[in-house]
């Protein structure tokens, strides 16, 4: 029976400017939370905050981690988030359907031991 492959939670986050996740995302390297980030262009939100529609433009960022350190991720995003309630979704790959090498390089670069 072969080997099951890693697999790989993509965290979908939104925020206010592009510096933010940006600085979030060095620092969740530098803690091994994630393998890496893309910090997305800016995009149009409309949302119903405390009872009012509301319309901003918000900056998408996708931080790729192991599924094991997704949990940690997603609460350090959360208390580096400048939101008081920051969007934070975890999506799960099918790693069946995603590229083998990345999946093994992404579960690498978030182990804590070489």
């Amino acid at each position: 029976m072969p080997a099951a492959q890693p697999g790989l939670t993509l965290l979908y986050t939104t925020w206010p400017d592009p510096e933010g996740p940006a600085k979030a995302a060095r620092q969740l390297l530098d803690e091994r939370l994630i393998a890496c980030a893309n910090v997305l262009g800016a995009s149009g939100s409309i949302y119903r905050w405390e009872g009012k529609v509301e319309e901003a433009t918000e900056i998408i960022a996708l931080f790729k981690t192991a599924p094991e350190r997704a949990v940690a991720a997603s609460a350090r995003i959360a208390e580096l988030h400048p939101y008081a309630e920051p969007c934070v979704i975890a999506l799960q790959a099918d790693a069946d359907a995603s590229a083998p090498g990345f999946l093994a390089w992404a579960a690498q670069s978030v182990r804590l031991t070489a």
